[in-house]
């Protein structure tokens, strides 16, 4: 889980919420709409084989329009769409088949591609009609690809997040986690700068 489990590390309650998310407000953009960004937001995930394992994120500062989670990781929407320090992770504008290349080193690069948009999705936290998701895919050695597939559901966040690697067009799962539960304040428009 330490490899594949970078964006949830870097970004994502353990408090119950009602099985339906708030509804987002139509002005809300592209990006920021997928993923809400506000001090005290927390989301409460579990792996799908290990359902004691709980990995709990929380926002916990903002200085200038970038968040901070309880990682020490930092999170802000830009123009490009919702970034972390290493990448754009939802880029706008937010629609399905949208494509863009991550440079992580001189050898190495990833890349993302928004595969459905608008689609209802479900976790153990409930479900949610309004989902988005991207998957990225990094060759991890020859011949294999680590691939990255996260869910986010519009007013709450990421809602699942599965890596599996990719050898000779065998899939093999690595990690699933699930959100259980979270508490997000309501989508606003990032602070100005």
């Amino acid at each position: 889980m330490r490899g594949p489990s970078w964006l949830l590390l870097g970004t994502l309650l353990a408090c119950a919420h009602p099985a339906s998310a708030p509804a987002p407000t139509s002005s809300s953009p592209g990006a920021a709409r997928y993923f809400p960004l506000a001090v005290g937001n927390r989301w409460n995930y579990r792996s799908g084989a290990d359902a004691s394992a709980v990995e709990v994120v929380e926002i916990r500062s903002v200085k200038d329009g970038h968040y901070t989670d309880n990682r020490g990781r930092l999170l802000w929407v830009s123009p490009d769409g919702l970034r972390d320090q290493s990448r754009v992770i939802l880029r706008e504008p937010v629609e399905a088949g949208r494509t863009w290349t991550v440079v992580l080193g001189p050898d190495s690069a990833e890349h993302w591609r928004i595969t459905s948009v608008g689609n209802p999705c479900t976790s153990p936290a409930g479900q949610f009609p309004d989902c988005v998701e991207v998957e990225s895919r990094v060759a991890a050695a020859e011949g294999v690809q680590l691939v990255n597939r996260i869910t986010f559901a519009a007013g709450v966040g990421m809602v699942r997040i599965r890596t599996s690697l990719l050898r000779q067009g065998a899939e093999v799962p690595q990690t699933d986690l699930l959100l259980t539960a979270y508490e997000v304040a309501p989508v606003r428009p990032p602070p100005k700068s």
